[in-house]
């Protein structure tokens, strides 16, 4: 079997959003990991049936550890001699780059999910602006998880070919597994674990409480919306990132008192909270495609999001979601309201999400077709 090493900044990316991939390729390939350290990462081995080498990695620019990292990787990379190595993240991919190119490894393959510079600004923005083409000019292959984010980086960054598997994303979703299996009996004893009534209208939002996921949109917008709408409540699943894009201090003190906004904290399994759901929102002003909004169809549930690359090719307007504008309260809380009011677009979009995201997302194709991409490229 030929041998490929996986590498992202943190062990979370592997336990979440590409949860299963190593375990899937290891069917056809010797398959190894590369992660910062985490008590978790054990629980990856097990689950993934793959070896994890920890090495840890900042999502931070710090020179020194870095450099010390990315020694780190080269050694290990020179040691195992793999054909393939595939890196996610800026930080994963810059290191996992550069390492494999030093170490000669023929197959260098980088898949852009996120991008930060899209809202950086100054010489922050100049600086990952450097550090994308950096990743780009050591890698012998790229991939790209949505249509809107490669013509972003063709346009801006690079004029190297891009590769979309399937129809995007990261991993796909488990179209099994995200789907509401629960009875009317489970569901009221979830509300009843979070005090929830059982005529309450939940919105949910599923990622990090920072300010480049909306967050201080949707709290400013549910704000209004009580004032008129008394039965609804906010779920939010997710952990804060105080150091690296902290939300409004007035927002996180509205989290921390509203007794109707139930802050949940991150969860290694959200589909109790998705059974409970009526609305998934995702304010971003960034994204490559999420992973969220996914799986958040996949269980049927109506999508409101931001009309950014990404989420404009998940959601179809009018017909499996609401699109909104970036960064507008007001265009936020209209499309909330509407799917409240009118019970007619909501029943209809509700009926058609989960078979849009069944035909287009399922992880099934996703990951034959990255399987035979990577044959491919050997």
């Amino acid at each position: 079997m030929k041998k490929i090493i996986i590498i992202t900044t943190v062990p979370m990316s592997i336990a979440t959003l590409i949860k299963g991939q190593a375990k899937y390729l290891s069917q056809f390939f010797e398959v190894q990991l590369i992660t910062s350290y985490s008590e978790i990462n054990k629980d990856i081995e097990d689950y993934e049936g793959v070896k994890v080498k920890s090495i840890n990695m900042t999502r931070k620019i710090t020179i020194f550890k870095d450099l010390k990292s990315l020694l780190d990787i080269y050694f290990f990379i020179l040691k195992e001699k793999p054909e393939i190595v595939y890196t996610f993240t800026p930080k994963a991919g810059l290191l996992g780059m550069i390492a494999s190119f030093f170490a000669r490894v023929p197959v260098r393959v980088h898949n852009i999910v996120g991008m930060p510079l899209m809202e950086a600004k100054g010489k922050k923005k100049y600086l990952l602006k450097f550090i994308e083409k950096l990743t780009y000019f050591f890698s012998t292959k790229l991939l790209c998880n949505s249509f809107g984010l490669k013509n972003y980086i063709n346009k801006n960054l690079t004029k190297k070919d891009i590769k979309i598997i399937g129809n995007g994303s990261i991993n796909g979703v488990d179209t099994d597994y995200f789907n509401d299996n629960f009875n009317d009996n489970d569901k009221k004893n979830i509300r009843l674990k979070y005090n929830i009534n059982e005529k309450d209208f939940i919105l949910i939002f599923v990622g990090r409480i920072v300010k480049d996921k909306g967050i201080n949109e949707l709290v400013e917008a549910f704000v209004e919306l009580k004032k008129v709408y008394n039965d609804i409540k906010l779920l939010l699943v997710g952990d804060y990132e105080k150091d690296l894009n902290p939300i409004k201090q007035k927002n996180m003190d509205l989290i921390n008192e509203l007794e109707d906004i139930i802050f949940v904290g991150f969860q290694d399994d959200i589909r109790e909270f998705l059974a409970i759901s009526n609305i998934f929102i995702l304010p971003s002003y960034r994204e490559g495609l999420p992973n969220s909004l996914i799986e958040a169809g996949s269980c049927g549930i109506p999508l409101i999001a931001t009309n950014i690359n990404g989420c404009n090719e998940i959601v179809i307007n009018n017909d499996t979601g609401l699109l909104v504008e970036k960064k507008s309260m007001q265009s936020l809380k209209n499309a909330i309201e509407l799917l409240l009011i009118n019970s007619n677009l909501y029943k209809k979009i509700k009926s058609k999400v989960r078979g849009s995201i069944i035909k287009r997302y399922s992880q099934k194709y996703f990951l034959n077709e990255l399987r035979n991409e990577l044959e491919k490229i050997i």
